[in-house]
């Protein structure tokens, strides 16, 4: 049974701010900073890896999953998706991906493999930074966009949908980006 939304109903607002997206921005960067304090290698790597499998893990889900599931949704329903999980991704987001982009880069420095003249060091910083571009100039602010939009007393909802399906889109391309960078992460390792 597909749910009737009423065009006089008016939307709920959503908040910019919440506890949820509070803890996704707090807790991933806390990690970083206690084992960068700790100076403990290992506590580093595995905020490293944590942060990095959930950064390429949502992107491949939301690329390759979700992107498929709101295709098929109406404009209507994909606003309410995007106010249930824009607050929190608009978070949580940005901070695994500094988060993983920092301590990478630390880690690197700390074992003595971060050296501009190796092939694969280019690489990585090649497509961080090819990450690090679409996320902060593209999804980042398609996510306020549509935070803006959910917020209007009448939500142009065909734009809230184009918005949410180009952020789905290239989250398909960061996912395949960062499946490269696991790939010369590991021939980093040997």
């Amino acid at each position: 049974m597909k749910r009737e939304i009423s065009e006089e109903i008016k939307p709920v607002k959503v908040k910019w701010v919440t506890t949820r997206g509070l803890l996704a921005l707090v807790l991933p960067i806390a990690g970083l900073v206690i084992a960068y304090l700790l100076n403990d290698i290992v506590l580093l790597d595995y905020v490293h890896v944590m942060s990095g499998l959930l950064w390429t893990g949502i992107d491949i889900f939301m690329g390759f999953v979700l992107s498929y599931t709101l295709k098929s949704l109406d404009p209507k329903e994909k606003a309410d998706i995007a106010r249930s999980l824009t607050p929190t991704m608009l978070f949580l987001m940005p901070s695994i991906a500094t988060v993983a982009i920092t301590s990478g880069y630390l880690l690197s420095t700390d074992i003595g493999a971060f050296s501009l003249s190796s092939p694969l060091i280019i690489s990585a910083v090649i497509i961080v930074a090819i990450l690090t571009i679409q996320g902060f100039g593209i999804f980042l602010p398609n996510e306020v966009r549509v935070v803006l939009e959910l917020n209007k007393d009448k939500p142009n909802y065909g734009k809230i949908g184009k918005l949410m399906m180009i952020n789905f889109m290239f989250s398909g391309v960061q996912g395949v980006l960062q499946l490269l960078l696991i790939f010369v992460m590991a021939h980093l390792a040997i």
